[in-house]
């Protein structure tokens, strides 16, 4: 304290001293002289804060003002993004939450059973390099240590098979080169609710409809005429019984019927054929069309298919391989091997155009998302930005609208940074106010805003350590370290 004397009211005939005597001096000469007293403070024995007299405005003040009892929801409406609602989220550690300074935990099943969402899906969006596929690899594989299995369809780049081995999981790759076949048509494991009869109709479903989907796709996506439904059926129904159906099986089957059958369906058998040549004897082959020698295991804390070595392939073969892994791992999921298990979609936008050139494989995987739902399968989306979802059809249109219909079935929605020009679009699907936009555009990286069911927000930043960062980056940082 720079001062040489405190400022205070001291009678002018008293000295201070015994406890109170300024104060009955006070009341019984109202009318004395009061002046200020320096003398008998010297500063070199003063204390801290001065001395305790009752009117020597010693400091510093403590306000002390009585509590105000509320409830959570109260007080988060009336100072919103500083105080959480009360309720706490159990599941993985992810990081922390910026708006109220506490550890931020999530896990899709318990946030379901808390009715904090109404689905398990997650979409995850953000420019590259702001922290996207960090948060994946972090959260799923946090996840899979508290016993969440983990499948990785298609994983395009390799870097999903160092994470797998992180976790002690499994990985398999399949391109040129490689011995590892897939066979789009296996059965899967049965699920024992079902009769024989009722498994063979559920199997030929299946296959019929991966099939036409292979057709659409190989004719860029023409329709099948319904005398070409005529003849994929007799194909397939000539096969049911048989232990391993093939591409190979059903284009021998179109080729020569075995059996006769009225020749506008031979003819249309042959078309069909035609448009499957290339898997079985054109560009494509050696890929899809013979037994699966690899196994799906269900037990596996991580599954990935690597498909990296598909990249200098042509457009129609990554496309065939997106959907032959995706069709394996959802078909190997069911049955026996059911379970609570994340699926995770890298580069979601592009499979999402290659169910439009499918024809009607969008509204398969609406479909696919409804029964995920069913299933307790958490499907991760991850997206660059909400406008190449504009991409799958003019605005307002049937493909549009199912596309944007998929992304609000993702009760979990987290945005990374967006480019400037992108705010205001994502701003409309998402459903941002002025706050959550402005969050966004100052997001660093590593850092998301999430949008959990209807009501809860929360600005994470996904923590990780060294070790996980040098397993888990794709580039420089991908987040921040522990």
């Amino acid at each position: 304290m720079k001062q040489s004397a405190v400022i205070g009211r001291i009678p002018a005939n008293e000295k201070p001293g015994a406890n109170g005597r300024h104060r009955r001096a006070a009341s019984e000469d109202k009318t004395s002289n009061w002046k200020l007293q320096t003398s008998e403070f010297p500063a070199s024995k003063m204390p801290a804060w001065g001395w305790k007299q009752p009117h020597n405005l010693r400091g510093p003040l403590r306000a002390t003002p009585p509590a105000h009892r509320c409830s959570s929801k109260v007080l988060g409406g009336a100072y919103p993004f500083l105080a959480e609602t009360g309720d706490i989220l159990t599941g993985a550690y992810i990081g922390e939450n910026l708006l109220s300074r506490a550890p931020f935990c999530f896990d899709p099943w318990d946030a379901y059973s808390a009715e904090a969402v109404r689905s398990h899906s997650v979409a995850i969006l953000g420019v590259k390099g702001t922290g996207k596929s960090m948060l994946a690899k972090s959260w799923s594989s946090r996840l899979a240590r508290l016993g969440r299995k983990i499948a990785v369809p298609h994983d395009p780049n390799g870097e999903w098979v160092r994470v797998a081995a992180y976790v002690g999981g499994t990985s398999i790759s399949v391109g040129p080169g490689k011995s590892a076949r897939i066979n789009l048509l296996d059965e899967g494991p049965r699920d024992a609710s079902f009769s024989d009869e009722d498994w063979n109709q559920n199997v030929l479903q299946y296959r019929r409809a991966t099939v036409k989907t292979i057709i659409r796709r190989l004719r860029e996506g023409g329709n099948l005429e319904p005398v070409e439904h005529t003849a994929l059926d007799v194909a397939l129904d000539a096969l049911r019984g048989q232990p391993t159906v093939t591409i190979t099986h059903v284009y021998d089957r179109l080729v020569d019927p075995h059996q006769s059958q009225p020749l506008e369906v031979v003819e249309a058998g042959h078309r069909l054929a035609h448009s499957l040549r290339r898997m079985v004897s054109g560009d494509l082959t050696g890929f899809f069309d013979g037994p699966s020698t690899v196994r799906f295991d269900a037990d596996a804390p991580m599954m990935v298919v690597d498909t990296s070595a598909l990249k200098g392939a042509s457009p129609e073969a990554q496309a065939l391989a997106r959907l032959a892994t995706a069709n394996w791992i959802r078909r190997s999921s069911l049955g026996a091997n059911r379970q609570a298990r994340v699926i995770i979609h890298e580069e979601a936008a592009v499979e999402l155009l290659n169910d439009v050139s499918g024809g009607d494989g969008l509204a398969d995987r609406v479909e696919d998302e409804k029964v995920a739902r069913h299933l307790g399968t958490s499907n991760w989306y991850l997206l660059h930005r909400v406008a190449d979802l504009d991409a799958l059809g003019d605005r307002n249109s049937a493909l549009h609208s199912r596309a944007l219909g998929l992304l609000a079935d993702c009760e979990t929605r987290i945005s990374y940074a967006q480019h400037s020009g992108e705010i205001a679009r994502s701003r409309e699907i998402l459903g941002w106010n002025d706050t959550q936009a402005d969050l966004v555009r100052k997001l660093h990286k590593g850092e998301g805003l999430w949008q959990i069911g209807q009501d809860r927000v929360a600005k994470v930043r996904n923590i990780c350590t060294d070790y996980e960062l040098g397993i888990f980056r794709t580039d420089a940082m991908g987040g921040e370290r522990a």
